[in-house]
């Protein structure tokens, strides 16, 4: 071509073989893959459609084999819903910038971010199984612990932001009533539907954020 010699490339790097799993590898993401499965279930399927057999589906795996990793359907529950609250948890503390509750004028769009995250499709889901524990009390007790361990990363932080009302009695109350508030309206929302529950939400946030006003910024 035109008096040019062709160079030839370099042939690419081998690629190094993939190390082959090994057993105890293989075991937790099976494992991993039927706790994600189940969560998978629950949002799209709802509570009654969470059974090991629909899951075993869903993780491509025989029913027996979800029965090896979880000998009995509590066990299973217990994981798939610590993993499931605990990761609406961290999404929902990676959306909400809990910092710009110091700013009187930014509270209230912490707490619509609060809503907006607590009120989604996943949330709504999830909060099945606050109704499914009144029937299951192993249950009861799985989400009794998550909401103490939800609970105490939400005082940690607070405190850490209100160093000076930490100490007030009024200070872990308020938090208490207003996660306490979202949840109750989002149980509600099956029955008159996200419309009338989120402007149920717009009247009362002005009762929270007028709390919050007299309890934070004291001086």
């Amino acid at each position: 071509m035109n008096g040019e010699i062709a160079l030839e490339s370099d042939p690419p790097p081998a690629l190094e073989p993939e190390r082959p799993r090994t057993r105890a590898e293989q075991r937790e993401a099976t494992r991993a893959s039927l706790i994600a499965a189940a969560a998978q279930t629950l949002v799209e399927e709802g509570y009654a459609g969470l059974t090991t057999r629909r899951v075993a589906e869903r993780a491509g795996v025989a029913q027996s084999t979800l029965m090896h990793h979880f000998p009995t359907r509590d066990e299973f529950l217990i994981e798939a819903v610590t993993h499931l609250a605990m990761q609406l948890a961290r999404d929902a503390l990676e959306q909400i910038d809990l910092a710009d509750l110091v700013m009187p004028e930014h509270r209230e769009k912490v707490l619509d971010q609060a809503w907006r995250e607590f009120s989604s499709h996943e949330a709504l889901a999830a909060a099945q199984l606050w109704s499914a524990a009144l029937a299951e009390p192993e249950l009861g007790r799985t989400l009794r612990d998550l909401e103490q361990r939800l609970n105490t990363i939400l005082l940690q932080t607070a405190t850490i932001l209100f160093p000076d009302v930490a100490p007030d009695t009024r200070f872990p109350a308020l938090l208490d009533a207003t996660v306490a508030l979202i949840r109750g309206l989002v149980l509600e929302i099956p029955i008159w539907g996200h419309e009338v529950v989120d402007a149920r939400w717009q009247a009362i946030k002005p009762i929270i954020l007028d709390s919050a006003a007299e309890l934070l910024d004291r001086r």
